[in-house]
């Protein structure tokens, strides 16, 4: 009979700890979150200027043919546009920027007295051209991508 109760009250204290859990679940889910961003453990960061223009979007324009009202219908308005002997140019640039970092020492402040900082950081930036050059009636003569990178380069180790 000793047996039963005290796994009936071993029962009821399971329970009464696992409702006080459940009651702190919604505050565990927020501070988790909040724990490894930010200054925490780890960061990852992205910044795109304009949406990068590929070889697909731009197989419409024919040298001769295409006008700039063609070129801003499929491409939007242009960045930049430049007077030129004859005619003129536009520009579309985009840029792609990309950031990690990792502090293997942050975990440990759970432990030490000290906050220590081991740090691995690392980034790339990515700058892209378009351009297209039009006749004095606006009929594209070229086009070309002035400075093309394959989106920024990034490695996130430094090695």
């Amino acid at each position: 009979m000793g047996e039963r109760r005290a796994s009936t009250k071993a029962i009821g204290l399971a329970r009464r700890l696992l409702a006080f859990g459940l009651h702190l679940l919604p505050l565990a889910v927020c501070l988790v979150p909040l724990g490894l961003s930010g200054c925490g453990f780890a960061t990852v960061a992205r910044l795109s200027i304009n949406d990068p223009i590929r070889q697909e979007d731009i197989a419409f324009i024919v040298p001769g043919q295409t006008t700039l009202a063609d070129v801003v219908k499929h491409l939007g308005a242009p960045d930049e546009l430049v007077g030129l002997d004859g005619g003129a140019a536009v520009l579309y640039h985009f840029r792609d920027a990309k950031y990690s970092r990792v502090n293997f020492g942050w975990p440990a402040r759970f432990w030490l007295t000290v906050s220590p900082d081991l740090i691995l950081s690392a980034g790339g930036l990515g700058t892209d051209v378009f351009e297209v050059v039009f006749d004095s009636r606006w009929v594209v003569r070229e086009h070309a991508f002035a400075k093309h990178t394959s989106n920024s380069s990034f490695n996130p180790w430094p090695f």
